[in-house]
């Protein structure tokens, strides 16, 4: 009898140490791999500059959206830069820039023409859209003076690609 609870005992002390193995390498597997992005989208990163001296700057009050999209990106914010994701179901993205400036309101709209090219992380991570600019320009009937590329390829890292002069 005592033979038995002992083997009992043993097995109990087992079957803890076995489920605590198990445990603890199902959650090492559940943790976040190193060599994935903690995010996995792209943005493109627009800075606005003067158009008569070219010195960086900002604007008040500046809400923006995405054409087609309801959801405001930025609402009524001070920027110097702005941080904006590039549709990857299509070759062009489109944004509506409004400034609002005493009782006025302007608006305006950046069109940004890209390529998009599916690149594979891992197969923990899966694939990101990267993105190589072809041209931007502005709607032309607002405040923004211009509009220049100045690193077309897009990828993970934050990085000035567009000037916008005002």
């Amino acid at each position: 009898m005592l033979r038995n609870a002992t083997t009992t005992s043993w097995i109990r002390n087992f079957s803890l140490s076995a489920v605590l193995t198990l445990l603890l390498v199902v959650l090492q597997a559940c943790a976040s791999n190193p060599n994935c992005y903690e995010s996995k989208e792209v943005l493109v990163y627009c800075g606005f500059y003067s158009g008569e001296t070219g010195k960086a700057g900002s604007i008040e009050k500046v809400s923006l959206r995405g054409l087609d999209n309801d959801s405001l990106i930025y609402d009524n914010k001070t920027l110097s830069k702005l941080a904006l994701p590039l549709r990857s179901d299509a070759q062009e993205s489109v944004f509506i820039i409004e400034v609002q400036q005493s009782s006025a309101l302007f608006r305006d709209s950046l069109r940004i023409s890209h390529s998009n090219n599916e690149w594979f992380i891992s197969m923990e991570c899966g694939c990101i859209v990267l993105h190589t600019l072809l041209d931007a320009r502005a709607g032309g009937a607002g405040f923004i003076d211009s509009v220049r590329i100045v690193d077309p390829e897009i990828k993970n890292a934050v990085t000035e690609h567009v000037k916008i002069y005002l």
